[in-house]
């Protein structure tokens, strides 16, 4: 059961999460650009959250049929308006530096924007429920660092948030099942569903 939940969830939330198979000479030289800075940044950072108070992070890990495994970086519940989210998440194991790999990344890479409201998922306006970044490794457990950064919802304040995880697939704990979403009076109910 916990494994379809897991196949469901990141099925659900692939839509609006970025993977490590970007093709590097498809991106923009100013997005490389930010995301060498980014990676940089987190490379250089030397002290990192364990959690954030604006929104709650977690890496759920499933086993993949060669034997590798795929993490998922989730961010979601907000806690504040959080808008034009960017993520990055560098593997401790991977020197990205050094490889054609582009490490996994949401908001930063590709021409979307996203914006986290409280209580508030309307993705054709680009306010999704959560976002996810996903990559491979080829060890049962995995040490990610993570940048996150937003804006409020005036867009005049920056934040931006260096935190560490741990992925364990041998040890994750069960996944919670999936809360009833909250009916949004205030949008068209056909919509709801396509923020997952």
């Amino acid at each position: 059961m916990r494994r379809q939940i897991l196949c469901l969830m990141a099925a659900a939330l692939f839509v609006i999460g970025g993977c490590s198979k970007k093709d590097p000479n498809q991106i923009s030289t100013e997005k490389m650009q930010l995301y060498t800075a980014y990676y940089k940044s987190i490379m250089e950072m030397d002290r990192f959250q364990e959690k954030s108070d604006f929104y709650d992070l977690e890496v759920v890990m499933n086993q993949l049929p060669d034997g590798t495994y795929r993490y998922y970086v989730i961010l979601d519940n907000p806690q504040v308006a959080m808008v034009d989210v960017e993520m990055l998440v560098i593997d401790e194991a991977v020197d990205y530096s050094q490889t054609a790999v582009i490490a996994p990344s949401v908001g930063l890479l590709e021409n979307e924007e996203y914006s986290l409201i409280p209580h508030q998922v309307y993705p054709k306006l680009g306010y999704v429920k959560g976002l996810m970044a996903s990559g491979e490794t080829a060890s049962p457990t995995v040490n990610l660092n993570v940048l996150v950064l937003w804006k409020d919802y005036a867009k005049l304040k920056e934040t931006r948030e260096y935190l560490q995880l741990t992925g364990d697939f041998e040890n994750q704990n069960e996944t919670p099942q999936p809360e009833p979403e909250e009916t949004h009076d205030d949008l068209p109910a056909e919509d709801e569903d396509d923020s997952e």
